[in-house]
């Protein structure tokens, strides 16, 4: 059967490519916009391993990063109020070159370098020179991305507004975004070059990793204007906003498929009308509904299948290009086997509903009435 429909549908081969592309591009639509989401929720996942066994406290409604947030000393001293806190590390964030539909080209971070590897983590291994010191001014640590993009060195200077900093160290590329594509600058440093006194977020390392939830709690009944989120809690957040940007992608991508689709119902149609007396004759020797039925199911199946594997391949090239326009290098797109078995799922699916009429149609042909057919 399956050798009988390659034959049928190579027949009018130009329609069939045509057909065939239309199921391409709204696949390659769907991969293409869903490894944005993929890549998305690498990211962020990478981003949680920083806050495993942390408490992330921003001020209530500054979003999900808290990058528009307001914190001051005052909130600072009341976290410091609560019971079974090891350490507290406030964090500034200076962003430079916002770019529509990208984000910041960069990315500093003010911290206490004495408190450095609460942020990069323990394991993490300089890949030249060394990590800002305790105590150290007009210094900075720049993530492997960073420095590669930019193409500077350990000895080189950057600067942030009109202050020059010293490069003294590349960090070991991560995997973690947060640390491969930002700036590491002691926390009164960034302050006073941007002239601030608030700040955007604060960590808090509990004692005991088992009282994080209580902790957490704690806090935002001694505040109601502080927000502390767990790993858990950002967890579930981050989930939300990737699940939404999923169905976004996808339904733009759809929207495309399913005109694919149409164009599949129309191919099969003609090819229906094409072949009623060849049906008939297939009929008429022994052929019952339903291997009629099979047959134009399997003709148009394969027309979407060959759509869609191609689509996977334009989604692969494609995602590379929506990852520079729309990450501006901070997101990298990701195409997981599961985005491309749905993109092939998807294919084959229309393929069935779009030959489902067709193949409908011919199976219910009277043989005598399509033998007569010219």
């Amino acid at each position: 059967m399956l050798d009988l429909a390659y034959k049928n549908i190579m027949r009018q081969r130009t329609r069939t490519i045509l057909t065939a592309m239309g199921i391409l591009i709204g696949i390659g639509a769907i991969v293409a916009l869903g490894s944005i989401a993929e890549g998305i929720d690498a990211m962020v996942q990478s981003g949680l391993e920083l806050t495993a066994g942390k408490i992330t406290v921003m001020e209530k409604d500054a979003g999900f990063f808290g990058i528009m947030g307001e914190l001051t000393d005052e909130d600072l001293e009341v976290v410091e109020g609560v019971g079974g806190i090891k350490d507290i590390v406030p964090i500034l964030f200076y962003m430079e070159g916002m770019v529509m539909m990208q984000g910041p080209e960069w990315v500093a971070i003010g911290i206490d370098p004495a408190k450095g590897e609460y942020f990069i983590g323990e394991n993490a291994e300089m890949e030249d020179g060394r990590m800002i010191e305790e105590g150290e001014s007009g210094v900075v640590a720049l993530g492997n991305s960073i420095a590669e993009r930019y193409n500077v060195e350990v000895g080189d200077f950057w600067t942030i507004k009109d202050d020059d900093f010293e490069i003294v160290g590349v960090i070991e590329k991560t995997d973690i975004t947060d640390i491969d594509t930002s700036i590491m600058v002691n926390f009164d440093d960034l302050m006073d070059v941007t002239d601030s006194d608030t700040y955007q977020m604060i960590y808090v390392i509990p004692d005991d990793v088992k009282d994080t939830e209580r902790i957490a709690e704690e806090i935002e009944d001694a505040s109601e204007r502080l927000d502390a989120m767990t790993t858990k809690e950002m967890a579930r957040q981050a989930s939300q906003i990737v699940d939404q940007i999923r169905i976004f992608t996808f339904a733009i991508g759809a929207i495309a498929a399913l005109v694919g689709g149409l164009g599949v119902m129309n191919t099969m149609i003609m090819a229906v009308m094409e072949r009623r007396r060849e049906i008939g004759v297939m009929k008429a020797i022994g052929a019952t509904n339903g291997m009629v039925l099979r047959q134009i199911l399997t003709e148009s199946a394969l027309i979407s299948l060959l759509g869609g594997a191609g689509g996977v391949m334009l989604g692969v090239v494609g995602s590379f290009f929506v990852s520079s326009i729309f990450g501006g290098g901070q997101i990298t797109a990701v195409v997981t086997p599961g985005l491309a078995l749905t993109g092939l799922g998807f294919a084959l699916f229309l393929g069935v509903v779009g030959g489902l009429y067709p193949a409908r149609k011919a199976a219910k042909l009277d043989p005598v009435v399509a033998l007569r057919y010219e």
